[in-house]
């Protein structure tokens, strides 16, 4: 959790130049693009290796729970700063 509020900390100063509708549309932009990127994933079916591997896999479990814990905390990051 640690890293994860390091890169927060780092992108809330890499955008704090810009003004608040800049903020918002670069929270946005962000936020649409990796929406983007997991429809992708779906889209051309690598979600069945995926979950083949997790499912064959026991060990990967615990990763994948990481995975998504850090990937929702992130979307939750950039609702919060459009929301701002």
């Amino acid at each position: 959790m640690e890293i994860l509020n390091s890169i927060f900390s780092y992108y809330d100063q890499l955008i704090l130049k810009l003004p608040p509708y800049g903020q918002n549309l670069c929270s946005l932009f962000l936020l649409v693009f990796l929406l983007w990127q997991v429809y992708m994933v779906i889209k051309r079916g690598h979600w069945i290796f995926i979950a083949l591997l997790i499912i064959m896999l026991p060990g990967t479990w615990p990763a994948a729970k990481h995975i998504l814990f850090y990937a929702f905390a992130v979307i939750k990051f950039l609702f919060l700063r459009i929301a701002i």
